[in-house]
């Protein structure tokens, strides 16, 4: 397959090449009519990208034996039920199920307002729940 009209800067330059336009089409070749290829999984923003505390990332290997640096890194999955040294849970935003069960000393979850499926019971440090 012949790649070398992905680009619109090769693709111009093509059209350009080949026969003059005519006077009904004088428009260039641009971006917009190269075809587009969607991404099987969405991009996360630099922004929602959080690095993990060494404390947290160390419950994490513990819990898990997974390494985790970033949030984007994190499974879809967690359960961290009855980490009784959890207490920073603010990259854990990105999961989409968290069981944070009998994790007495959780108080802050503000940041996991995102969270499809979130596990609190027995977590009596927390107090505030309106950012969920």
């Amino acid at each position: 397959m012949d790649t070398s009209l992905c680009s619109p800067t090769a693709a111009a330059a093509a059209a350009s090449s080949s026969s003059p336009p005519s006077s009904s089409s004088k428009h260039k070749a641009t971006a917009s009519t190269s075809p587009l290829h969607a991404r099987a999984t969405p991009a996360k923003s630099v922004a929602s990208v959080v690095p993990i505390s060494e404390e947290t990332g160390a419950i994490l290997k513990r819990k898990t034996g997974q390494q985790y640096v970033t949030s984007a890194d994190l499974p879809a999955r967690l359960s961290l039920s009855k980490c009784k040294d959890l207490v920073d849970v603010s990259a854990l935003g990105q999961v989409q199920e968290l069981d944070l069960s009998y994790c007495k000393r959780v108080v802050d979850v503000s940041a996991l307002g995102g969270i499809r499926k979130l596990n609190l019971g027995g977590c009596i440090g927390v107090v505030d729940v309106s950012a969920l």
